[in-house]
């Protein structure tokens, strides 16, 4: 922060003020300058020198009249004195013309010189235009009759600058009336601008019957701006005559730092005058005068100045701003003094009040701060405001300037602030700060006696200030006190000498009777004497006994408090200290005795007593009634209870309940309330009103406490919906033992829903942003979707490729448009993340999502250097990014123990659509790299304990595919781009290791109580939701740890994983509850009921490192104890019924629960054309589902079902007739009715009730069901959170269109929208970011987009189809249209499911092929499989032949197809599929063309998989004969279900395969892989 002090000012300018003239010369070498004559050519040179008084003549005479058209006013050049020049004779001023556009409008530089002798009528200059005049004296007498004359210029129009001038000697104005003007440096502004800085008059300026001043006469309504100018001429004339300017009537204009000593004087009956300006429209900032010593103003009053009476005054003040000051007085600027232009001094002034004194109530004072700029030229830059404190609020003026150089100071709280402002003014800062006291508003003034009651001679008295009821704080501004004595006889007040502080003793000799105090602060009366307490002055036995009287403290008697809770004895003096006599009565005596002070506890309740004492000295009494509260044992303990539950009530503040976390207000009061030390008061949640009464609730809270969170419509208008969010007042019963404390309010503020919230940003923000997968040019990323600002995105970019730019967001109107992804191409492709944030605008809470873009921007395919360049991004990556997947550090080469992570495609910075990534595993037995391009990671299977480690050589390999992904691709056939061989040891597994993982999953399940209890401590007393965990591991101090953050998980220990069943459910995955109504699956959200509920929560646990060795070595029994291994745990949840305090009966609750758990009775019926069963008394155990009695009843009747999850699709009966949806008609399907009722849930999300009434059957029309109308009113939504926490949510069109959205608690959502003709569209999308979107067209036609996040690699997805079956084969559509059939692609019981990687659009068909052998024919299925995806084909004749044999390059080309590898061509039809056989492994190629036998067919198979590690032995009776070669393959292929024997326990490996065993061998392997 620049500071100037001013000493270092003045040996600055004083320093330079010694300097020669030629020190200061111009910019321009005068000298060297041609001499301006006439006829001088002005059109080629620009700069002239004037050095005698003919070439200054040339120059008058040049700038002549041009009728307006300013061909002469010589704009553009400049002119510089050489040296003094000497005038005679009278002078024709320079630019004397008529026309404004022909006057002088060059520079005119007088270089520090003089021009003297000038006599003339108008001045110098008659009229200027836009010109600039500096660094000149003028020495010389002007008077005319001319509108305007000056010493430097008569009339100025257009941007005119004045500097550095000075004129000495006479001007004298001869017109009349007040718009005429004389002025020591300019007469009149005729229109424009006029700047005058650091010039001086020393004229005497006379204007008889006219306006004059010293520096401009008449500026009118234009804007001039005075900076640092003075005069000291005398100043005559009829209209405002003044200093400075004599008048101006622009609100812009500013006078600012000058200075007058110049006599000032009325003319012709004039009687306006001032030191600075007569007549100003704005405040003139830090000037001064000598003379005249009073002013009197015109009608703007604003040109003031201080007067400075001595000269020790015009010395402090005019240093200060620029001036220099002799010893003497005489007053000069720098540059006057040593021929040197002035040096300017930047700064900033604030002006404004100083002082703010408070009110009690309203608008509290303000003072308006103003920001002056000193040398600055007409530059006024933006002011930053600050404070030191709170004190004031600095807020705009509503008319605030671009500069902000205004503020509004309004008192805040008391206290003192410095508020300062700065600015930046070439590059530098600039400051100033003023001090405001604020005083706060002073509601009363007492005067007491600290030490006791009585005021008397001798005592010392003390002023006690209050404000607002409460004691004057130290932190306020400081008070100063000035006692005054006060006599009531003769009504006189005086002040008391030296009585200036807080306190005051009383002299003895006092004769007043009464004393006062007045307070003040910072020169302002707070309080006058007079205005609060006045307190009396006792004197003689009066004062005594009010001594004795005041004596007589609680302490004085032995006791603390005027409330007695034990027997004690008072001590009852019977003497004053000041000689007088005290006796004492009791009100009753029983229990306060009068004469020994004695205490009595009464037996019951409480007794007041007043014990009185009366005073006697010499003819004067005083009575002191003292009132006792004396309380017996019981009313103790009942006090004790009242207290807890009033501090109790106290300490329940506003609950704001926290989405995902509390789910009753019951028990966050009973939380809060324990946390805070009242774990033994009980709590009962009675109601709950809404206090937003006014306002649609979008939220609830039950009549148990539950809580609905707050949820509506985020495209609201601020019209439809003021705030965002529900308030209530909750009420409860607290209770402490036997007292009980009724309707204590509690507020709650209930927040959104952030499920529901960010299933709407899913739905119609999120899948709204698309970008193209590659680019060449600039990107549009969207701040907006569609105009929702409840949303606003921003975007992240992972590389310079693509930078994000707001420069189309430049003005307020453009605030929501979109950024720019700006493209910068490279030589290579380069893939580009880009990361979009989502966030929620409407709530307190944040809500965010993120959504990730992988951009390709398209680099220089045919550059030289693509090879090396990607060479160099695969060292480079394989060196920063080849790591321990567990540990996540870098790999160690020679100690490998965990799996490998390879570098990604996004680690490489490439696209895996145009660049795929291969690896590849020198020993697919112990590392077994991924099948799938672009995956990165590569599973490690350590040899077994005992066994040695194991080498391996990896090879990761960058190829090129310049056209993307075709039909038919064979990577082994690419060109290599970049590769890599990475040799690794595989350490063996200790058995150490093994048994420390056992232990710690004994640890795990032992503890499982403690992984979810969450903030509950008892299992047999759970009142808040439990926490559903991801992992647990052992820390560094050997203590279990429980991870519930992904971003906190270590990727080894012991992890929950799927139960069994899972996928049919779909309710629960992770953690099941045997009562979702109470504790929900998965999230373990807890419900509280009425009553006690047990509930068991199960899981199935595994080691993340070794559990998967238990599938490669199932034989092996320690690694069985490391999967799957089950866990549960018994829990009571208590009822609400039960306040906490009551622990006794809670404990009971507990004890029925867990002895008997409650069963619920309910009856079924099952009903539909050709089929139907009703059975009833049917028992469950409560919490069960309507699916449970449903699956129970379907298998006892011998009834089968095809279901998607729990929603069923059709029925078979045992009598094989089967009904299935849309069998009669697009609105028909399976319904079902609980006691009468359509339910709108999925079965197993539907609790049973005792006595329910179930009723599952057949409709035609759903639409004309009862109940089913409201299901399709317009607008209708119905929200379910079902029991494993997630939510669906299901819309009914006007039209009978159904949206049904469900979001599960990790964020993924599944949204199906099925028309009334039967169209079927379907979007899932996964929390992992992938997403497929499928339509089913009413004619059967099924389409779909897959979508996989590189980060995810190749992934299992399902496309759903209503009627699957077995010929249906999924298509992938390329970009150019060309299709391709994923020959891996499997029919499930809900459709299509397959393996899919990257963006993938995909169609279903019905590819059946038709043969007529094949009817009735045990492997028809398999054969229908096989040949939809054409893996295999006829015999011809339209025959498959399934019983013949199949030779072995047969075989090699099934799977080569099945690979995706172009078989077609060769010198045979099975040449290329066996060359492929040979290069991947399956086969060594020899005898392609003898018939296969099953062990060789599933050694083929088994090599195709990878060649898994196997364990076991095979349980034939001739798997003796199985060749050594064949037994892992055979016994792979047994365990999968791929190979089965053929009767009697054989296997008959060396049979020959059939092809109608090929086909279904080849089925089930699918299956098995997929």
């Amino acid at each position: 922060m620049k500071k100037r002090l001013l000493s270092l000012a003045l040996a600055f300018v004083l320093a330079f003020s010694l300097l020669p003239t030629a020190a200061w010369a111009a910019e321009t070498d005068v000298s060297a300058l041609p001499e301006f004559s006439k006829g001088a050519d002005t059109s080629t040179i620009q700069k002239f020198k004037i050095s005698s008084a003919d070439s200054l003549k040339a120059l008058a005479t040049a700038v002549k009249d041009n009728d307006g058209k300013g061909a002469y006013n010589l704009k553009g050049l400049t002119f510089y004195l050489a040296n003094d020049i000497e005038l005679s004779g009278k002078w024709t001023p320079i630019s004397d013309v008529a026309y404004p556009a022909d006057a002088f409008a060059g520079t005119f530089d007088g270089n520090g010189h003089t021009i003297s002798g000038l006599n003339g009528s108008n001045g110098l200059f008659g009229f200027v235009n836009g010109a600039t005049i500096k660094n000149l004296k003028v020495e010389g007498t002007i008077s005319g009759p001319t509108t305007g004359i000056g010493g430097i210029v008569g009339k100025t129009q257009g941007k005119v600058t004045i500097t550095n001038c000075s004129f000495t000697g006479s001007v004298s104005a001869t017109n009349s009336g007040s718009s005429n003007a004389a002025g020591g440096i300019v007469g009149r502004v005729n229109a424009g601008t006029l700047k005058v800085e650091n010039c001086a008059n020393h004229a005497t300026v006379t204007a008889e019957k006219a306006s004059a001043a010293g520096i401009i006469g008449y500026g009118g309504s234009n804007k001039v701006t005075i900076t640092n100018c003075y005069n000291d001429g005398a100043i005559s004339g009829q209209w405002y005559p003044s200093g400075i300017c004599a008048q101006n009537t622009n609100n812009k204009s500013t006078i600012q730092e000058c200075f007058n000593s110049g006599s000032i004087s009325n003319t012709n009956g004039g009687t306006y005058h001032a030191g600075i300006s007569a007549n100003f429209k704005r405040s003139a900032t830090d000037c001064y005068r000598t003379k005249p010593s009073s002013e009197n103003f015109g009608n703007n009053k604003n040109g003031a100045s201080t007067l400075l009476e001595n000269s020790d005054a015009v010395k402090n003040k005019l240093t200060g701003i620029g001036f220099l000051v002799s010893d003497d007085g005489k007053v000069s600027l720098p540059w006057e003094a040593g021929g040197t232009p002035a040096e300017k001094n930047p700064r900033i002034v604030i002006s404004g009040g100083s002082t703010l004194q408070m009110t009690n109530s309203g608008e509290q004072p303000h003072t308006t701060l103003t920001v002056a700029y000193k040398d600055m030229e007409d530059s006024t830059p933006t002011v930053t405001w600050s404070t030191s404190n709170d004190c004031v609020t600095l807020t705009a003026p509503a008319n605030a300037s671009a500069a902000d150089n205004i503020r509004i100071a309004q008192a805040n709280e008391p206290g003192t602030v410095t508020i300062t402002a700065t600015v930046t003014y070439n590059g530098e800062s600039y400051s100033d700060s003023v001090v405001i006291t604020v005083i706060p508003h002073i509601t009363y003034v007492d005067i007491i006696n600290p030490t006791s009651s009585v005021i008397a001679p001798g005592q010392t008295v003390e002023a006690q200030v209050s404000v607002g009821g409460k004691p004057y704080l130290a932190s306020y501004p400081e008070l100063k006190y000035q006692w005054w004595r006060y006599d009531t006889s003769t009504l006189s007040a005086e002040k008391i000498t030296n009585a200036t502080e807080k306190s005051y003793t009383i002299p003895e000799d006092y004769t007043y009777n009464r004393i006062q105090v007045e307070v003040t602060c910072n020169g302002v009366t707070v309080s006058a004497h007079d205005q609060h307490k006045t307190a009396d002055v006792l004197s003689g036995d009066d004062a005594l006994l009010a001594l004795d009287k005041a004596a007589l403290t609680l302490e004085k008697l032995g006791v603390s408090s005027t409330t007695i809770t034990a027997e004690t004895m008072l001590t009852l003096p019977d003497k004053g200290g000041n000689g007088s006599t005290i006796t004492w009565g009791s009100s009753d005596s029983s229990v306060i005795d009068p004469m020994t002070g004695k205490v009595t506890l009464p037996a019951e309740g409480e007794r007041k007593v007043t014990l009185t004492a009366t005073l006697t000295l010499n003819d004067k009494k005083a009575e002191l009634p003292i009132t006792f509260v004396v309380k017996s044992k019981t009313a103790q303990a009942v006090d004790a209870d009242k207290e807890t539950l009033e501090k109790a009530a106290k300490a329940l503040s506003v609950l704001y309940p926290t989405f995902g976390k509390d789910s009753n207000v019951q028990t966050m009061v009973e939380t809060r309330l324990a946390n805070a030390g009242f774990s033994g008061v009980g709590v009962k949640f009675i109601s709950a009103e809404p206090t937003n009464a006014t306002a649609v609730q979008a939220s609830a809270i039950s009549s148990i406490g539950g809580i609905t969170y707050f949820y509506d419509d985020p495209n609201k208008t601020v019209n439809e919906r003021t705030q965002w969010f529900d308030t209530y007042k909750a009420y409860f019963t607290l209770t402490c033992g036997s007292e009980a404390r009724e309707n204590v309010e509690v507020p709650v503020t209930v927040y959104w829903d952030e499920a529901r919230v960010k299933d709407a940003m899913c739905e119609e923000i999120l899948s709204r942003v698309v970008l193209p997968e590659t680019v060449e040019a600039n990107l549009d990323l969207p701040k907006v979707v569609d105009g929702k600002k409840w949303t606003l995105i921003e975007w992240t970019s992972s590389d310079r490729a693509i930078t994000i730019s707001t420069e189309k967001q430049g003005t307020a109107d453009m605030l929501f448009d979109p950024y720019v992804g700006v493209v910068t191409r490279q030589t290579l492709d380069q893939q580009v993340e880009l990361t979009a944030k989502f966030t929620f605008q409407l709530a307190d809470q944040q809500i965010v999502l993120y959504k990730v873009f992988y951009v390709t921007v398209k680099g220089d395919p045919n550059a030289d250097n693509r090879s090396t360049l990607y060479q160099n991004k695969l060292d480079e990556a394989l060196t920063a990014h080849l790591t321990d997947a567990v540990t996540g550090e870098a790999l160690d080469k020679a100690n490998v123990v965990n799996d490998i992570q390879f570098p990604t495609t996004h680690d490489l910075k490439i696209d895996g659509k145009y660049t795929p990534v291969v690896i590849t595993s020198s020993d697919p037995g112990v590392i077994e790299a991924p099948t799938t391009p672009n995956s990165a990671r590569v599973w490690v299977y350590r040899p077994l304990p005992g066994e040695a480690a194991k080498t391996v050589t990896l090879t990761m390999k960058i190829l090129d595919r310049p056209n993307g992904p075709q039909p038919g691709d064979d990577l082994s056939t690419m060109r290599v781009l970049a590769s890599k061989e990475i040799k690794v040891t595989v350490q063996p597994l200790t058995q150490d290791e093994i048994d420390a993982e056992i232990a710690l999953m004994a640890k795990v399940k032992a503890a499982y109580w403690d992984g979810i209890r969450n903030a509950n401590t008892d299992q047999n007393n759970v009142t808040t939701d439990l926490h559903a965990f991801q992992e647990c591991y052992l820390n560094d101090n050997g203590e279990l740890t429980w991870v519930y953050d992904r971003k906190d998980l270590k990727n080894h220990g012991i992890v929950p994983v799927p139960l069994d069943n899972w996928y049919d459910q779909q309710i629960w995955r992770l953690f099941r509850s045997s009562n979702a109504d109470v504790v929900a699956h998965e999230n373990l959200l807890v419900t509280r009921q009425g009553d006690s509920k047990a509930v068991t929560i199960t899981s199935y646990l595994s080691s993340e490192t070794l559990g998967r060795y238990a599938e490669k070595y199932p034989q092996n029994a320690d690694f069985q104890k490391l999967y799957q291994q089950p866990v549960t745990v018994d829990l009571v949840v208590t009822g609400t019924q039960y306040a906490q305090g009551n622990n006794e009966g809670r404990v009971q609750a507990a004890r029925r629960a867990l002895a008997a758990r409650p069963t619920v009775t309910v009856s079924f019926s099952l009903s539909g054309r050709g089929m139907g069963f009703a059975e009833s008394n049917l028992k469950y155990a409560e919490g069960s589902t309507v699916y449970d009695v449903f699956s129970d009843l379907l298998a006892e009747h011998g009834y089968t079902c095809k279901r998607r999850g729990s929603y069923i699709a059709a029925i078979t009966s045992d009598s094989g007739v089967t009904l299935e949806e849309f069998d009669e008609g697009k609105n028909s399907g399976w319904m079902y009715r609980v006691n009468g009722e359509l339910v709108r849930r999925y079965m197993s999300a539907q609790g049973l009730k005792d006595g329910d009434r179930i009723e599952l059957y057949f409709t035609s029309d759903w639409t004309s069901e009862p109940g089913a109308e409201g299901w399709q009113k317009p607008g209708k939504i119905e929200t379910i959170v079902n029991a494993d926490g997630s939510v669906t949510k299901t819309e009914t069109k006007p039209d009978g269109t159904v949206i049904e959205t469900t979001t599960w608690r990790d964020g993924s959502t599944l949204t199906a929208e099925t028309s009334p003709n039967g169209r079927v569209e379907t979007v899932e999308k996964r929390a992992d970011g992938t997403t497929v979107e499928t339509v089913e067209s009413a004619s059967g036609g099924i389409t779909a987009s897959v979508s996989v996040p590189k980060s995810v690699g190749s992934t299992r997805v399902d496309i759903p189809v209503s009627k699957p079956t077995g010929s249906m084969v999924a298509v992938i559509v390329h970009p150019d249209g060309t299709e391709e059939i994923v020959r891996g692609s499997v029919v499930t019981e809900t459709g299509i499911a397959l393996r899919a990687e990257g963006d993938v659009r995909l169609k279903i068909i019905d590819n059946a092929k038709s043969f007529n052998d094949m009817a009735d024919h045990w492997a028809k299925d398999a054969v229908e499989f096989a040949s939809s995806r054409e893996l295999f084909n006829g015999v011809g004749n339209d025959a498959f032949g399934p019983d013949r044999s199949m030779t072995r390059g047969m075989v090699s080309t099934v799977l080569a197809r099945l690979a995706g590898a172009d078989t077609a061509g060769g010198e045979t039809w099975y040449a290329k599929g066996t060359v492929w056989a040979v290069e991947n492994g399956i086969s060594d190629g020899t005898n392609p063309e003898q018939p296969v036998t099953r062990e060789q067919l599933a050694a083929m198979l088994y090599r195709y998989a990878g060649s898994p590690a196997v364990s076991g032995e095979l349980g034939f009776d001739d798997a003796d004969s199985i060749s050594a070669w064949a037994r892992d393959a055979v016994r792979w292929c047994v365990d999968n279900g791929i190979l089965n024997g053929v009767g009697g326990n054989r296997m008959t490996p060396q049979d020959l395969a059939r092809r109608g065993q090929v086909a279904a061998m080849l089925m089930r392997f699918l299956q098995a892989t997929v």
